[in-house]
């Protein structure tokens, strides 16, 4: 069979066993300590250890193969010969045994006899309101641990009984300590229980009062919880708590990181309750205690657009005059051949990202133009009285960071799939039943979603590439001032002999 790839039992075992940190920090990811565990900075919800691999915001995880078939969405023999390195080079490092840690039981921290630090951290270093401390203070949910005076952040269930505790240094030097009490359970984090039918979801305790601080007025009304992360289990339990509740609003740090969460937890909130309506509220910096600091005068973190985001609209913006250009005389099944034929052996044989980039500029966009009209053509027929700007509006808004994960070969498979089911509608005397009618504008659909997310990919390696070329200039200018430095003692060395 044409492309079989054969691996050993022992090879397979190997390329499981592979330890994730290493493997993901020499393919240049970024890491992020997150207690025992490491969490990856492009995606918060997944963490790994070992081998070992946790979406929470999903809730699966499992060990190395599947970790690179999903992330890097792989097929079994492409994430084996990944893993192995392509039995070149350096082999990634194998995980250690698991060492078990016995788990345990939770235990407030000794609180100490005052809170004088902790509320000048809060007051002043997070320009917190007041008042608003001092109403979770009275209710025991806020307090400053005997041993390191750390602000102690305590979840309680329905009933009021502490489950869980996130701690949080108070000192203004270096990195604060942050890390939630062992023993602690997920699905409590700091939180406050309204009578109102609105919750507001935060990554972190102090992201959720500054929000409150923001917006006092009649604050007591709604439901607020701090995710302490990004999983959804508090989220998801708070609804289960109150079950009035008929609004969520994600209110998440305005960072790729977070936007991508935002999408994450809107999915579990339907699949969860689909009547539950799901806003997203994003601060107008990087967090909302940076929208406090920066009303306090103080110089704010500024706020990062997700790039699949940026990107999608500004393509479906050029898609746009694109679509509008072509007469419907030729939004027909050759043209959809012709363009097609020509973006697909770009993208399969093209080696740089500047060529996978020039097959957007043209036959990509053509492409999906084309698509765009065909949809117009056939809505009209079913009674849809919708213009090409309108469809891809609809189109634009469909884009989903969170999902929009894989390689060249996948994507190049996805778009050969949304072509040929196109095609398929189109083949002789074309679509005349209302029924396929609709089934040639549902494909339509995801021919030209696939071609969005192709370009989107597209535009990350070209800057990606970019990056490169600026770090490999910068590398080399510091190289030229460095020779330059040392032949100029060179020459005063020989000038003073």
């Amino acid at each position: 069979m044409a492309g079989f790839v054969y691996f050993t039992d022992e090879q397979k075992q190997r390329a499981n066993e592979v330890d994730l940190e290493d493997f993901l920090s020499r393919r240049g990811e970024k890491l992020l300590r997150s207690g025992r565990e490491m969490r990856l900075a492009s995606d918060h919800s997944i963490t790994v250890r070992g081998n070992r691999w946790y979406d929470h915001a999903a809730g699966i995880g499992g060990c190395a193969i599947d970790f690179v078939q999903m992330h890097y969405n792989s097929t079994f023999p492409e994430a084996v010969t990944l893993l192995l390195g392509g039995e070149q080079g350096q082999a990634y490092r194998a995980s250690g045994p698991e060492q078990e840690k016995e788990q345990k039981p939770f235990a407030l921290p000794e609180a100490n006899r005052d809170m004088r630090r902790v509320y000048a951290y809060l007051t002043k270093t997070r320009c917190l309101d007041r008042e608003v401390v001092s109403a979770f203070a009275r209710e025991k949910l806020i307090y400053e641990d005997a041993k390191y005076h750390n602000v102690v952040f305590v979840g309680c269930d329905a009933d009021g009984t502490a489950r869980h505790a996130h701690k949080r240094g108070s000192h203004t030097k270096g990195e604060a300590f942050k890390g939630n009490v062992d023993g602690s359970d997920p699905r409590y984090s700091f939180r406050y229980l309204g009578k109102g039918n609105t919750a507001y979801v935060f990554e972190a305790p102090i992201d959720m009062l500054s929000f409150i601080t923001l917006h006092k007025r009649g604050w007591q009304e709604n439901s607020y919880v701090a995710l302490s992360g990004i999983s959804a289990h508090a989220m998801l339990q708070l609804l289960k708590d109150q079950p009035r509740i008929d609004t969520v609003v994600l209110c998440l740090d305005h960072d790729p990181a977070g936007i991508e969460n935002s999408y994450r937890l809107a999915d579990a909130v339907k699949e969860y309750q689909a009547a539950i309506r799901v806003r997203m509220l994003q601060p107008a910096n990087k967090d909302w205690n940076e929208d406090l600091k920066a009303e306090n005068g103080m110089e704010p973190l500024p706020a990062k657009e997700h790039p699949g985001l940026t990107e999608c609209r500004a393509w479906c913006g050029t898609l746009k005059k694109m679509a509008e250009s072509i007469a419907p005389k030729y939004a027909t099944a050759e043209s959809l051949r012709r363009y097609h034929f020509g973006m697909y052996q770009t993208l399969k044989e093209g080696t740089g990202a500047e060529q996978l980039e020039d097959a957007f500029d043209g036959d990509g966009l053509l492409l999906a133009g084309i698509a765009v009209r065909i949809m117009e053509k056939y809505g009209r027929e079913l009674g849809r009285e919708v213009t090409s700007g309108q469809i891809i509006d609809n189109l634009c808004g469909r884009y989903r960071p969170h999902k929009d994960k894989g390689s060249l070969k996948s994507r190049l498979a996805d778009l050969q799939e949304a072509f040929e089911g196109v095609m398929a509608c189109l083949s002789g005397a074309g679509p005349e039943t209302d029924a396929e009618k609709e089934t040639l504008v549902r494909k339509c659909v995801g021919l030209t979603m696939e071609c969005i997310r192709a370009h989107i990919y597209v535009a990350g390696k070209m800057q990606d590439l970019k990056q490169q070329m600026q770090k490999q200039q910068s590398q080399e200018q510091q190289e030229q001032q460095k020779l330059q430095k040392q032949e100029g003692g060179i020459t005063q060395v020989c000038s003073q002999s």
